[in-house]
């Protein structure tokens, strides 16, 4: 991540407008990607609760809420790993660039 964002430093003094936009693109994607993995560390504590709960009471109605809890780690995760994806792909960009 800090070799990405030395090449864009290195870029935005070739052609600093468009290495901006460049550059505020590269902080959004840092943000989401951030963004993304704490909401996949509190849907895994989420889903631990419940699993808890069920051990103790084990409910068709506790069974369906681990159920959606997973479903909702795993929809987590997959934004995660579509975070990881845009961030490579701004890898990509800044280095064919440079």
């Amino acid at each position: 991540m800090e070799e990405l964002k030395a090449r864009i430093e290195l870029l935005k003094e070739r052609d600093p407008v468009k290495m901006q936009d460049l550059e505020r693109k590269f902080g959004l994607l840092k943000f989401e990607l951030q963004e993304a993995k704490k909401a996949v560390e509190q849907q895994e504590i989420t889903l631990a609760d419940v699993k808890g709960e069920w051990i103790k009471d084990n409910s068709e109605e506790n069974l369906a809420v681990m159920r959606e809890e997973e479903q909702n780690l795993k929809i987590a995760r997959l934004n995660y790993n579509a975070a990881v994806e845009k961030m490579d792909i701004m890898k990509t960009v800044v280095f064919l660039l440079s």
